[in-house]
């Protein structure tokens, strides 16, 4: 197997745009998405977006998500959020293992994001593989496919249009036409 070099501008990206959702907060619409009635604001779930490794200690990225209860169906409705239903970690992380297990073996993607201090078991990617019909958008770069959503969590690649690291992930996809 090739080894692979994650350049460290790529891991940094990443790890930023992740630390970066720690306490974010994701909000409710103003209608349920089943049938258009008035939502009323029920409370507030803490989900662990990802663990990651800072300073050599485990830290968990940790966001909220509000919940409303309808008042017209009295369904019970998640605000959108970066999850796939019923995975409890983001799903950009989810994408970069459903897209990586098409060339990688899921300890090697294992090491891959601990390369980026991002901690996932190779036993929780080898239970993406049956996702693996989700069309993802990527681009690859040194051997490794970069889910777009994991490089656009990043609020610097959002607001920064002539950053540095626009610039970078310019190049790369431009290298991948």
């Amino acid at each position: 197997m090739k080894k692979v070099a994650i350049p460290p501008v790529v891991a940094d990206i990443v790890i930023n745009g992740i630390s970066n959702l720690d306490g974010s907060v994701f909000d409710l619409t103003e209608v349920c998405p089943h049938c258009g009635g008035k939502l009323k604001g029920h409370d507030t779930k803490r989900k662990k977006f990802a663990t990651i490794i800072e300073k050599s200690q485990f830290k968990s990225i940790i966001v909220n998500v509000k919940r409303g209860r309808c008042m017209k169906c009295k369904k019970l409705i998640y605000a959108d959020s970066p999850f796939y239903e019923n995975i409890r970690i983001g799903s950009p992380i989810v994408d970069f293992c459903i897209i990586n297990l098409k060339i990688h073996p899921a300890n090697h993607i294992s090491k891959i994001l601990k390369k980026m201090n991002i901690l996932v078991s190779p036993s929780t990617i080898r239970n993406f593989k049956e996702l693996n019909s989700i069309d993802i958008p990527y681009i690859e770069f040194h051997g490794v496919l970069f889910p777009l959503s994991l490089l656009n969590i990043s609020e610097n690649l959002r607001n920064e249009e002539n950053s540095g690291i626009n610039s970078l992930i310019i190049q790369m996809m431009h290298r991948n036409r």
